[in-house]
């Protein structure tokens, strides 16, 4: 099956890439860092003097600290692309908006999720020990890379800039640390979680006690100072960095834990009860759920099992066998029972924290997966001797393909969720018309901003600035300043702001609101003699699928574009009205009102006498 890894990793690359240009704007969870990536690139890190002066993290800072590291990561290699494309020509920081860089910035963190989910699959491969004996090799990898490809969110969010997936390439090389029976896995774990999500720590403590106590695959001693190694290189790590940006002693992972699990401040974000991740979340990440019915057959089967028993021994003069100690002749005996059983037991414990979000155990994810390929790739070693083998390995192969579809169907309805990057674009396509050289101050309200407007999005010009200002009484302050405002709601702003003013609606904005089988039942009736020629009609070109879709796409009006008519010339008009009725000569109007009353006397007399 090493054939196939070629195109499957094509085909994993491509998918990210679709996703990525179908939905090319971001929303409010990835905002920190494509923020802070932006102003690194765009205005550098040093003097320090730079920061305070321009980054957007100083005005907007967020319920919580986030670290800067993965951002400057990220912003490096963008500029070390933008320069390499620069000698050819094509500056990037030059152009009129900087929105084709949010997308290479978002193409390089894809690029390096989908590496990372490819080393797990060669790191899979690897650890399979009956691939020795058999002619047919890579099984266990090729069946994680198709069973991966059917899926919505890892891939959609792969190049998104939320932290978990910032996070999620360092996860996956640890989890193929620990896949080959390498416990320095821990040690990238404990970095991780130190410097990007601190749940990452409490999934690398579960892997450490399971590995040690249940299974004796490693040393809990050592277990424990490779933890200790890992927190403590990336504490010091995230504390230079972050201390630097934030212009304070700070290591953000810790301010988060305080302020999301001691204070338990997350509620504020929603609370759902301890069963939501099983009874909701994980079945949401894979839908239908062929890989949560490969679980169990996968977890019978350990792919690095050898055959040999695992032997005990009271022989102390034997030096390779000591005391009680089990010896696995395998290195990576269990070890993925042992990442599938962390797994589980990370969801459960996390299930105590009230607020849930399924980004919250994207690490899984892959290891899910994996254990769900092993599964049906031990039912398609007995193919050619099973029949019941054979009709599960169909079924598994139908499921992967209505999988596909329906996350490349979900991908298409998710792209309609970012109005405010249509709203921002809009806007600036307004102001190039318009306004030309002119200074132009856009109000951009929170609504706007949690749904697709980043400073990649706005324009490079020093005549328009924008706005994010929140509080009413600013805003007061500041109201008559702004020429175009994007809001929500007329009704969400001050009163006496907008009473300072007048307004016209010049745009308005949708928001994706649900999805109607309508037009697919209309087109059914109106092909109902011809409903076998239908899919040929399609493939012809006579009925267009994305038509199709779009009309079944429900939106609904989000956010509004206004332009400031001038108070001055609301004034102006007012005034030459005035005037208007002034010139008028008073006594020619009585005069000619009087002539028009005695001809119509007239004419009523003349009726009456005629009568």
């Amino acid at each position: 099956m090493y054939k196939f890894n070629g195109v499957l990793d094509a085909a994993l690359i491509g998918l990210i890439s679709f996703y990525l240009v179908l939905s090319p704007f971001t929303k409010v969870e990835e905002s920190f860092n494509l923020q802070a990536i932006h102003d690194i690139i765009n205005y550098g890190i040093f003097p320090q003097q730079v920061i305070e002066d321009n980054y957007d993290h100083i005005n907007f800072p967020g319920a919580v600290p986030r670290t800067f590291v993965g951002s400057l990561i990220i912003a490096v290699l963008a500029k070390g692309l933008n320069f390499i494309t620069s000698i050819f020509g094509y500056n990037l920081l030059e152009q009129s908006s900087e929105i084709n860089l949010q997308l290479i910035v978002r193409a390089i963190l894809g690029l390096i999720n989908a590496y990372s989910l490819i080393h797990l699959r060669n790191t899979a491969n690897k650890i399979v020990f009956s691939d020795k004996k058999s002619k047919i090799k890579g099984t266990l990898g090729f069946w994680f890379s198709l069973l991966l490809l059917s899926q919505f969110h890892i891939l959609y969010y792969a190049s998104r800039t939320i932290p978990n997936f910032i996070a999620l390439p360092i996860v996956n090389f640890a989890v193929s640390k620990l896949l080959r029976g390498d416990v320095s896995g821990l040690t990238w774990l404990a970095f991780t979680a130190v410097v990007f999500r601190i749940e990452v720590g409490l999934f690398a403590v579960i892997i450490a006690l399971v590995s040690s106590l249940i299974f004796g695959q490693s040393n809990i001693i050592v277990n424990i100072a490779m933890l200790a190694s890992g927190t403590i290189i990336g504490s010091f790590l995230s504390l230079a960095v972050d201390s630097y940006f934030w212009q304070q002693i700070i290591l953000p992972e810790l301010s988060s834990f305080k302020f999301n699990v001691l204070l338990n401040k997350s509620v504020e974000w929603g609370v759902e009860p301890w069963s939501a991740y099983f009874s909701k979340y994980i079945w949401n990440l894979f839908r239908p759920p062929v890989i949560l019915l490969l679980l169990l057959p996968g977890l019978i089967n350990d792919p690095a099992d050898d055959g040999k028993p695992i032997i005990k021994s009271d022989d102390d003069n034997d030096k390779d066998k000591k005391g009680d100690i089990k010896i696995i002749t395998h290195p990576a005996r269990n070890s993925l029972r042992i990442l599938f059983i962390s797994s589980i037991l990370y969801i459960v414990v996390l299930s105590f924290q009230a607020h849930k979000e399924w980004r919250f155990i994207t690490y899984v994810i892959p290891i899910f997966t994996l254990q769900a390929a092993n599964g049906i790739s031990s039912i398609a070693t007995k193919w050619s001797i099973s029949f019941s083998s054979k009709f599960l390995v169909i079924i598994a192969i139908a499921n992967i393909g209505v999988a596909l579809i329906l996350s490349l169907l979900m991908g298409f309805f998710s792209s309609f969720n970012y109005p405010g990057a249509d709203a921002l674009l809009f806007t600036n396509n307004y102001i190039q018309s318009n306004y030309q050289d002119k200074d132009v101050l856009v109000h951009l309200d929170v609504p706007a901003c949690m749904t697709g407007i980043t400073r990649f999005g706005e324009l490079n010009s020093n005549h328009v600035k924008y706005d994010k200002t929140e509080t009413e009484a600013e805003l007061n302050q500041i109201w008559n300043q702004f020429d175009l405002i994007i809001v929500e709601d007329l009704n969400s702003v001050s009163q006496v702001s907008f009473a300072s003013g007048a307004w016209e609606l010049i745009h308005t904005s949708q928001l994706f609101s649900t999805v109607t089988l309508g037009p697919l039942v209309e087109l059914a009736v109106v092909e109902k003699d011809n409903l076998i020629k239908l899919p040929l009609k399609f493939l012809t070109g006579e009925y267009s699928i994305i038509d199709l879709l779009q009309s079944m796409v429900v939106k609904k009006d989000f956010l509004y574009v206004y332009k400031k008519i001038s108070h001055e010339s609301t004034i102006e008009d007012h005034d030459t009205a005035i005037d208007q009725i002034e010139e008028v000569d008073g006594d020619a109007v009585i005069e000619d009102v009087n002539e028009q009353f005695d001809s119509i006397i007239e004419e009523i007399v003349s009726h009456s006498h005629d009568n």
